[in-house]
């Protein structure tokens, strides 16, 4: 019922949405370059979140001539998926990714297989540690340290602590959104992606296991073009540190209340973006600036 009211009431509703949010996210701050990478590395916590996250970035960085290693964290067995068994559905998961190879242009993929859903209870980030160590990235990608979901938030605290003990440090950290949109005043990275952005669309129809929506994650990339005065028709938006910075705001948000699937919208339809975006928008803001 409910899914049915959502897709009725959509073509009414998500062209008033996207235009009232382009207001809320107008600003005229510069589009980024993208820096020279020879070496990229996007940690994921699940296959689909490097498309959604950055899958425009990850193609101009391929167009550029950069290698671009993915890291999925987890196992995929406990997605939310239609019902099937666990093994198998984690294959599909990876045979799905292993199809959008071509479209994004990632180098290679890296599975490092823990449990899904069970991200907070990884003790040790040595296996993080190794696989910077041994990719030796001058760009380091992760979710967010603040998002709907506990597996995105601590992955991003295990690539933080991972920095600490690395003997290799990247030039650049970049936190991508994914459940949780970043408030914009906290967002200091656009990557214009207006080129990329159909084969992004594309790549998103591959995950035919999962049966979220995605249509909310791409209409951000449209929305959130409306905060620089350059006009790119598609976004895609980070939050830009040093490592130094980022393990800093690791360790600050460290001793606060880090459930913040209790408090936040999944940002995955156009149709409840309001509510994804001014939920809790408050504490979000306080959040952000305490970190």
């Amino acid at each position: 019922m409910k899914q049915a009211l959502m897709k009725n009431a959509a073509p009414v509703l998500n062209p008033a949405i996207k235009a009232s949010l382009k207001r809320f996210y107008k600003a005229d701050k510069p589009l980024t370059p993208l820096e020279p990478a020879q070496r990229v590395l996007v940690f994921a916590p699940h296959i689909d979140d490097e498309t959604i996250g950055l899958g425009g970035t990850i193609r101009r960085y391929a167009d550029s001539g950069s290698q671009v290693t993915i890291a999925i964290v987890t196992d995929g067995k406990n997605s939310n998926a239609a019902p099937v068994e666990a093994d198998a559905l984690a294959e599909t998961r990876k045979q799905e990714l292993r199809s959008i190879q071509d479209l994004l242009g990632f180098t290679d993929v890296r599975y490092l297989d823990y449990p899904d859903s069970e991200i907070k209870h990884v003790a040790s980030s040595e296996r993080f540690v190794e696989l910077i160590d041994e990719i030796q990235p001058d760009t380091v990608y992760t979710t967010s340290l603040i998002d709907a979901h506990p597996d995105h938030v601590y992955s991003a605290h295990l690539v933080a602590d991972a920095l600490k003990h690395s003997k290799h440090s990247p030039s650049i950290v970049r936190e991508y959104e994914i459940n949780c949109p970043v408030p914009p005043e906290a967002i200091n990275c656009i990557m214009d992606i207006s080129d990329q952005f159909p084969l992004k669309q594309r790549a998103t129809e591959a995950f035919k296991s999962q049966v979220i929506a995605f249509d909310g994650f791409l209409a951000l990339a449209e929305i959130k073009a409306a905060q620089t005065k350059e006009s790119p028709r598609y976004v895609e938006t980070f939050i830009e540190n040093t490592p130094q910075r980022f393990i800093e705001a690791a360790d600050r948000l460290k001793t606060g209340d880090r459930q913040y699937e209790n408090h936040f919208k999944q940002a995955n339809r156009t149709v409840t973006l309001w509510w994804a975006i001014f939920k809790n928008l408050k504490l979000k803001k306080a959040i952000y600036q305490s970190r």
